[in-house]
């Protein structure tokens, strides 16, 4: 059952927002902080959620409206209530917390608010190094979308810092499914790279085109480690594809990049199949099938 204060929490955080009140915004987002927190401590999950919902529709109202600080006092929130429903196990309540911080990221980087999209980027990467080691196939798969709707968003709003954390958090989560030896994730993750990488080649952003072949090719290099022949290939069939769009945009620092990046793949003894083919599709479409729960 929702209480008074609660809902006048919610309410006033709508109002503050639309009336353009920050301090008001604040006061009342730092109220249903204070909310989740104590159903956290007492195991009240679906509460905690539902607050956690809350907090991010007024969140979303703030980005939309430019309000950068409460943007950022938000995610920041939301981090803490990550931390502490990974404290408790309360697992759904720690995906519903950053799957909100992902979608603020993305929507900040809509609105080239750049400090915003990289607080949440790097609050992501912080839920993921602490609370990652026990998550299911979908749920890393689903962290790593976070990042690259992020990226995307940024790419689209011409915001490269934005793009370039996006990367380094794919890069992060990347390199460790790789030594954890998840191929299908590290696939997964390298799919997304190369998507971001494509998008940062039709922004004319070398530096971010540059920054994903290398983090394609850092995870590759553990792929070859630990004989993840699939991942291997992707990379390949990635650093090639974005080779050629930075030679096609004149981008000539990544260009360089991707081509040495390359030269770690020249001979790796795997062949294109169509088993592989059709293995990376369906990759792509648990890809799709996850961003359309999200």
């Amino acid at each position: 059952m929702i209480t008074l204060n609660e809902a006048e929490a919610v309410e006033v955080s709508l109002s503050a927002v639309d009336e353009g009140d920050e301090t008001r915004a604040f006061q009342a987002l730092d109220s249903l902080t204070g909310i989740a927190a104590d159903f956290l401590s007492e195991n009240e999950e679906a509460d905690a959620e539902r607050v956690i919902l809350s907090i991010e529709n007024a969140a979303q109202a703030a980005a939309e409206r430019d309000m950068e600080l409460v943007t950022i006092n938000s995610i920041l929130s939301l981090g803490k209530l990550a931390r502490a429903a990974a404290d408790k196990g309360l697992e759904s309540a720690l995906g519903r917390a950053f799957i909100a911080i992902g979608k603020l990221g993305e929507a900040a980087a809509a609105h080239s608010l750049e400090a915003g999209s990289k607080v949440a980027a790097s609050t992501l990467l912080e839920i993921w190094k602490f609370s990652s080691e026990s998550w299911d196939q979908e749920k890393v798969i689903t962290f790593s979308l976070l990042f690259k709707e992020i990226g995307a968003s940024a790419a689209r709003s011409g915001v490269e810092e934005v793009v370039l954390s996006a990367v380094t958090g794919l890069g992060e989560l990347g390199k460790k499914t790789a030594a954890d030896s998840l191929e299908l994730e590290t696939v997964s993750t390298l799919l997304l790279l190369e998507e971001i990488g494509k998008l940062a080649a039709e922004s004319y952003f070398d530096e971010a085109l540059s920054s994903t072949a290398l983090s394609i090719e850092e995870i590759g290099k553990i792929c070859k480690k630990k004989g993840l022949s699939d991942a291997v290939l992707q990379c390949q069939w990635a650093l090639e594809t974005l080779r050629i769009q930075a030679e096609e945009k004149l981008l000539n620092n990544s260009s360089v990049v991707a081509e040495m990046a390359l030269d770690n793949f020249t001979d790796i003894g795997y062949n294109e199949s169509e088993e592989k083919l059709e293995k990376f599709q369906e990759i792509k479409a648990l890809q799709k099938k996850i961003q359309s729960n999200l």
